[in-house]
């Protein structure tokens, strides 16, 4: 019976070769992109899975609590926690600190390549599952000057030779010795690092060998014991630094888990807020799943449209006995069926779209075809996809009357299921509307983003790492400017991208006892406002003829704003650089996410501590300024290498999130809107076959094509008007609630509901009108003549 079931399926989809090949297609379409989806869920819910005892594994914050009641959530604790936690709290099995990512010149011979790795203590080992292939992983990152590489560097720099016990040079003079090599850190990591070096090291240079309780500055990473339980170890380390320090007014600490580094890292006031990618995982799979209800309701549509050609087959088989269940088995193979080839189809487009899918969102995802787990869960996917979108056609199909059917009333069986059809078009549209809002949303927020004045100017700005030896700073800059093309260079200690160094150390004239803000340091030399293209408010900036500005202060709008001070320049303030004079007021500029408010800026003039130098460009001759200034460089620190980055280019990678989720609801907007056309194609044939003997008649009473099309049209353009009116004010609170994640956002226009309420309208009436000029353009006679 069921190969039976089968081979009267095939015959039909045989016979109906066209309209099958529509329906597979929609089907398969569907089927494409929810499988996309789903593989990017799955590389997004994977991220550092590959950790062994993951769920034991956290990073500590700190929460700041300030007068005004706000509270800032940051990973920067003391240098002397970690091993404190290890010697004072049972629960803790190992701890490790870690510095934030570092570049570093590693050279070999003849071979100098930027590398980007991390300071770490040995137990770093022991926390992260980071397999050595070579070396003593009891022994290594305990000595000064050792390091560890990963495969892919030991390889490049060593060839096939055995590195262990070898030199290599960190900054073109430390030599380093090799004691290990790591297997490479997996894409679906957040923790990345291509080498290792021991965290003494790092206290040495950035920190002149000084550790306390009073400075923020390090990462800390611990794994709690077996069968401790998280929630309790974080109420242990609360209010632990009160033991140790007096310094640490009004904070305390908290366990970030390594479940939530990659998916959950938005906290406001003290607690995780709901943001992090975890939305874009939840708004997919919503998407996913409305993208495959799409392909089944176009999939029903279209084998209701089909119905009413085999009217006749199932009153004929009716008649000779056959039951509803077996008329509902055959066509649920048929569905079965379609669904299979449908699926075999998506598989395909899958192939062939997955290597532009991955470039698009940098990402590395594979379909392993032969692993078990897939090949159930595909087969599962395609199968109760099939079951479900032909579970509506088969009971339709089971249920027609024989006598009626066969007396050729061929609409009986389904008149009594319009309003199933006109909900499923409200659905489809529904959602359709709602995508198109969301598209539309989403790219005005990347462009309001991408256009926003940040108070500098990034354009034609480039950065580049200082190497130079400090004797020999102000003579580079000199130098770089005689590169044609070069108008500003400055020194700055920060990238004007990301969070800089931060703190509550400031006292100003009449401050209110107990107040702290939370002030973002800046140290420059004497052109930063220049070169930054920072504008200035009141008072001066620094001068390079006036000795004492290198102890002077440029504040910022919003600094000023909340130290509430009157006529601030010339007023004196201390930092942690000492006391100074304010010399001059800077209007706001953005140095940070536009996720993130303004900050209270405080720029001082410390050309020594500065690590990074920035060259505005007037922007005739872009490469030969950059050749320029690498020739420049190349002479003041010989052996380094000039990783210049462009200030724009930088602003655009810490958007490229937001971008990469636009650009996929774009796709899956016009994904959305063609398989809704297409199951309303499939119900305009269906309504012209139902009504081609009303329209037969009506053409010959004197209807005009225009009448016709009018007619048939009505039926479809209420619903979907229905489906728009539905789908506003669910868009505008979707997408209402996802802009607030930015500070500095768009407003919803009225107009973005009519253009996306006019672009569903004027498809849906391109789709309807097609088959209906069809219908109204055949002659009446044909139309009449068979009954």
């Amino acid at each position: 019976m069921k190969k039976y079931f089968f081979i009267i399926a095939f015959r039909n989809l045989k016979k109906n070769n066209l309209f099958s090949f529509i329906n597979i297609s929609g089907l398969a379409i569907g089927l494409s992109v929810f499988l996309l989806i789903m593989l990017w869920i799955g590389n997004e819910l994977s991220y550092n899975n590959f950790h062994e005892d993951k769920d034991r594994i956290a990073a500590l914050m700190i929460n700041k609590k300030f007068t005004n009641n706000e509270m800032a959530s940051y990973p920067a604790v003391p240098s002397l926690l970690a091993p404190t936690l290890i010697k004072d709290l049972p629960g803790i099995e190992y701890a490790s600190r870690s510095s934030w990512g570092d570049v570093r010149l590693l050279s070999k011979e003849e071979k100098r390549f930027t590398e980007y790795g991390l300071y770490v203590d040995h137990d770093f080992l022991n926390i992260f599952t980071i397999p050595l292939t070579a070396g003593n992983k009891a022994e290594v990152l305990k000595k000064p000057h050792t390091i560890l590489l990963s495969e892919t560097l030991a390889k490049k720099y060593f060839g096939n030779e055995n590195p262990i016990g070898k030199e290599i040079l960190v900054e073109r003079t430390t030599p380093y010795i090799i004691e290990g090599i790591f297997k490479d850190i997996p894409s679906n990591a957040t923790l990345t690092f291509d080498y290792l070096m021991p965290v003494k090291d790092y206290f040495e240079q950035a920190m002149g060998g000084v550790e306390n309780w009073t400075s923020n500055n390090m990462r800390t990473y611990v794994k709690i014991k077996p069968g401790v339980n998280m929630a309790s170890m974080n109420m242990a380390i609360k209010n632990f630094m009160d033991k140790y320090t007096d310094q640490q007014a009004n904070t305390t600490l908290f366990l970030w888990e390594l479940k939530d580094w990659y998916l959950r890292f938005d906290f406001k006031n003290g607690i995780y807020a709901g943001g992090g990618r975890i939305k874009y995982v939840k708004l997919f799979s919503m998407i996913a799943f409305f993208i495959l209800l799409l392909a089944c309701i176009n999939f029903m549509n279209l084998s209701t449209a089909g119905a009413t050609r085999r009217a006749k087959e199932v009153g004929v088989r009716k008649v000779l006995g056959a039951g509803k269940k077996s008329l509902i088995g055959q066509f649920m193979s048929e569905s079965v069926m379609l669904s299979l080839l449908a699926g075999m189809l998506a598989l395909l487009i899958v192939t062939l779209v997955l290597p532009s899918f991955n470039q698009m969102l940098n990402r590395k995802i594979v379909i392993e075809y032969t692993d078990p787990k897939n090949i159930a869960i595909s087969t599962g996917i395609i199968l109760f996809t099939g079951l479900l979108a032909g579970s509506y056609p088969s009971w339709i199909l089971a249920a027609f009357k024989p006598i009626k059917v066969l007396k050729s009333s061929i609409g009986t069986g389904t008149a009594n299921t319009a309003w199933i059809r006109k909900f499923l078009v409200v659905t489809q549209f529904t959602v359709s509307v709602l995508l198109i809002i969301g598209t539309i949303v989403v790219s005005q927020q990347i462009k309001y983003i991408n256009n926003k004045n940040l108070g500098y100017e990034k354009e034609n700005l480039v950065w580049f790492p200082n190497n130079i030896d400090l004797p020999k700073n102000d003579l580079a800059i000199q130098e770089f400017l005689k590169v044609p093309g070069v108008s500003n260079v400055s020194r700055a200690s920060m990238t004007f991208t990301m969070p800089n160094n931060r703190g509550t150390n400031v006292n100003w004239p009449g401050k209110p006892q107990g107040e702290e803000i939370f002030f973002s340091f800046i140290t420059s030399d004497h052109d930063i406002l220049q070169t930054m293209g920072i504008q200035l408010k009141e008072g001066r900036g620094f001068s390079k003829e006036i000795a004492s500005d290198t102890t002077s202060f440029i504040l910022n709008e919003e600094a000023v704003k909340r130290m509430g001070l009157k006529n601030p320049v010339g007023q004196q303030i201390e930092s942690f650089s000492g006391k100074g004079t304010i010399i001059g007021v800077v209007k706001d500029f953005h140095f940070e996410s536009l996720h993130n408010p303004i900050a209270p800026v405080i720029i001082n003039c410390k050309p020594e501590w500065t690590w990074l130098y920035y060259a505005r460009l007037k922007g005739d001759n872009i490469q030969q300024s950059i050749k320029g200034l690498e020739s420049v460089y190349a002479k003041m620190a010989p052996g380094f290498i000039f990783d210049y980055n462009f200030q724009d280019k930088e602003y655009e990678r810490l958007y490229k999130s937001e971008s990469q989720t636009g650009a996929l609801v774009n796709w899956f907007a016009f994904v959305a809107i063609f398989i809704s056309c297409l199951g309303l194609l499939g119900l305009t044939a269906f309504t012209v076959e139902r009504k081609t003997k009303e329209i037969g008649i009506r053409k010959v009473l004197g209807a005009s094509v225009i009448d016709i099309v009018s007619m048939v049209s009505k039926n479809f353009l209420y619903p979907i008007a229905l489906a728009i009116i539905l789908a506003i004010p669910v868009a505008f609170y979707l997408m209402n609630n996802w802009l607030q994640q930015y500070v500095y956002r768009i407003e919803i226009s009225w107009w973005i509901f009519g253009a996306a309420a006019g672009m569903v309208l004027l498809v849906a009436l391109l789709t309807i009108s097609f088959q209906s000029i069809k219908a109204a353009l055949v002659n009446p006679v044909k139309s009449l003549r068979t009954e």
